[in-house]
C-alpha cells in the first residue's frame, strides 16, 4: 500500500509511475553501459571522431554545430597555428578575441561564447582536464 504523502491519489499514482519508469531507465542505462564497455574492451576505440587530443575533440564538437567539418578543420588549424589549441592557452582568451580565430566555423560569435562557457565549466569541474571527465 502506498504511503499518503499529502498529494491527491492521482498525483501519487503519477509520481509512483514516473519513479518506476526512472528506475527502469537507470537499469537500462547501466545495461547499455555494460554492453558498451564489453564492446570497447573487445574491439578498442572506434576512432571515428577527428581530433588529436580529447580537448580538440571537445572543441570540434562545439564548432561543428550547424557547419561542415571542413570549416571546423580550418578553424582548428588556425587555433593550432596560433598555439591556442589547449585549455591553458584558450582559458585566458575572451570570446571577442576567440571569435575571429574560429570565423571559418560559422556563427563564430555564438560559438566563441560556447567555447568560453565550456572552458569555464572544464576549469571549475575538472581542473581544465578533459581526461578527468571520463573518470
Amino acid at each position: 500500500m502506498a504511503v499518503n504523502d499529502g498529494r491527491p491519489a492521482p498525483a501519487r499514482a503519477v509520481a509512483l509511475s514516473w519513479g518506476r519508469m526512472a528506475a527502469r531507465e537507470v537499469q537500462g542505462g547501466a545495461r547499455l553501459l555494460s554492453i558498451y564497455r564489453r564492446l570497447r574492451g573487445a574491439r578498442g576505440h572506434a576512432g571515428w571522431w577527428p581530433g588529436e587530443t580529447p580537448f580538440e575533440v571537445c572543441l570540434g564538437a562545439i564548432l561543428t554545430q550547424n557547419t561542415s567539418w571542413s570549416n571546423v578543420d580550418k578553424a582548428l588549424a588556425v587555433l593550432r597555428k596560433r598555439g591556442r589549441l589547449s585549455y591553458e592557452s584558450l582559458r585566458r582568451c575572451r570570446p571577442a578575441r576567440l571569435a575571429p580565430l574560429i570565423r571559418s566555423s560559422g556563427y563564430f560569435n555564438v560559438k566563441a561564447r560556447r567555447v568560453h562557457a565550456f572552458l569555464e565549466f572544464l576549469g571549475r569541474e575538472y581542473g581544465g582536464r578533459v581526461e578527468a571527465m571520463a573518470a
